[in-house]
């Protein structure tokens, strides 16, 4: 579900205080489907995806767009990866923020009832697609 920053962040907090966060090997899992998943989105070249540690955004998925796409383009793109391929069915919310030079999407999801989340932030940096390092 699509929402505003506050009505995310709030959904996000009231989610992390009833749950515990994923870890081990369900977390290692969500990390490997993040990558696989964002490298076949037709709108990425480049993905780096990792574990934080922290678990306001347990995962970290950087990406590169190919040239040519607005962010709006590379927004909906990474919305619908998001949605058809790595959310848990039960819940999940996500936000995306467009700026200048990126478009980043944060997004939690939980598997069950008062069982885990996940938390990640897919960031990807527009600028760095026109050939800038």
């Amino acid at each position: 579900m699509l929402m505003e920053s506050s009505e995310f962040l709030a959904a996000k907090q009231l989610l992390m205080s009833e749950a515990p966060s994923s870890k081990g090997a369900d977390l290692d899992g969500m990390v490997m489907d993040f990558d696989a998943y964002l490298w076949h989105s037709p709108v990425t070249r480049e993905v780096e995806v990792h574990r934080t540690g922290d678990t306001n955004s347990l995962i970290m998925a950087t990406c590169v767009p190919v040239s040519g796409r607005s962010e709006a383009e590379i927004a909906t793109s990474l919305e619908q990866v998001w949605l058809q391929d790595l959310s848990y069915q039960y819940f999940e919310a996500h936000m995306t923020t467009l700026a200048e030079g990126r478009v980043q999407l944060d997004v939690i999801t939980q598997i069950a009832p008062q069982d885990f989340y996940v938390t990640a932030t897919i960031l990807a940096e527009t600028s760095r697609s026109h050939g800038a390092r």
